[in-house]
């Protein structure tokens, strides 16, 4: 990313509501639509959020691995896999869930964790292999869908879902899913958004609270805070929330926390 578009994006967060509002509906009104066409051409579906409820998995896949071809991206930044490190604490086995090309998977592999990575592309797989091949680490690649995740309960000490969330069909499915396979923890990162018609991805599920993300769950223990993306160099730019839940029960002499803390 320029850092003029760092510098842009930085000020139309500091303008009020109202204001970004107006300008927001102004551009969807009148422009998002042909400048995301005009940028991309033809191989991205403009009209993603209008039809992405009737799509078969094979069209949905199709999409994703035209994506990858075309515009493969790093959401996950160094200062995000550090975060995401401290979250998970000790070592274990771990499904990187909407892994990509792996860069996060390959970090985890390399800091002692059993990984397996796990994206609807087979685009994306490959790349992500690759990546695992020159950095010399082992990695076990699946492909399939976040709602219909092809592995046994609890088969993970820990799930982590970095910029995957808000790309589901089926959001009450798919974190049913990832709570379903967890042992320990669950940590994901998503953007911090409001629905727009049009915009350079496919997301589909949109968070503007903490609090839908925290109700997705629906876990007793966690944590949930904002941070501040908008100085990432690669491809996401602006807030996000980072959300930690726990699935393992207190020891019972344990001191209750309060649901914003661990």
């Amino acid at each position: 990313m320029s850092a003029l578009r760092t510098l842009y994006i930085r000020f139309k967060s500091l303008l009020p509501e109202p204001l970004r509002e107006t300008l927001s509906a102004v551009n969807q009104r009148f422009f998002a639509r042909r400048t995301v066409q005009r940028k991309y051409g033809g191989w991205f579906d403009v009209d993603w959020r209008k039809k992405f409820h009737s799509l078969s998995d094979e069209e949905w896949t199709r999409a994703y691995d035209e994506a990858w071809k075309h515009h493969g991206n790093r959401c996950v930044e160094e200062t995000d896999e550090e975060m995401i490190l401290a979250a998970l604490g000790a070592t274990g086995s771990v499904l990187e869930v909407g892994c990509g090309a792996g860069t996060l998977a390959v970090r985890l592999a390399k800091e002692g964790f059993q990984v397996t990575g796990f994206d609807v592309s087979f685009e994306a797989l490959k790349k992500a292999e690759e990546q695992a091949q020159r950095e010399e680490v082992v990695v076990v690649w699946k492909q399939g869908f976040v709602e219909h995740l092809p592995l046994a309960d609890q088969s993970f000490d820990y799930v982590t879902c970095c910029h995957t969330l808000e790309h589901v069909k089926d959001l009450q499915r798919s974190t049913s899913e990832l709570r379903r396979v967890a042992r320990k923890k669950i940590v994901v990162l998503t953007p911090q958004q409001k629905f727009r018609m049009y915009a350079e991805n496919y997301h589909t599920q949109f968070f503007e609270t903490q609090e839908q993300l925290i109700e997705a769950f629906g876990l007793k223990q966690y944590t949930c805070r904002e941070i501040d993306c908008i100085d990432h160099r690669n491809e996401f730019q602006g807030k996000a929330f980072l959300y930690v839940g726990l699935l393992e029960e207190p020891p019972n002499d344990a001191v209750p926390l309060p649901n914003d803390r661990l």
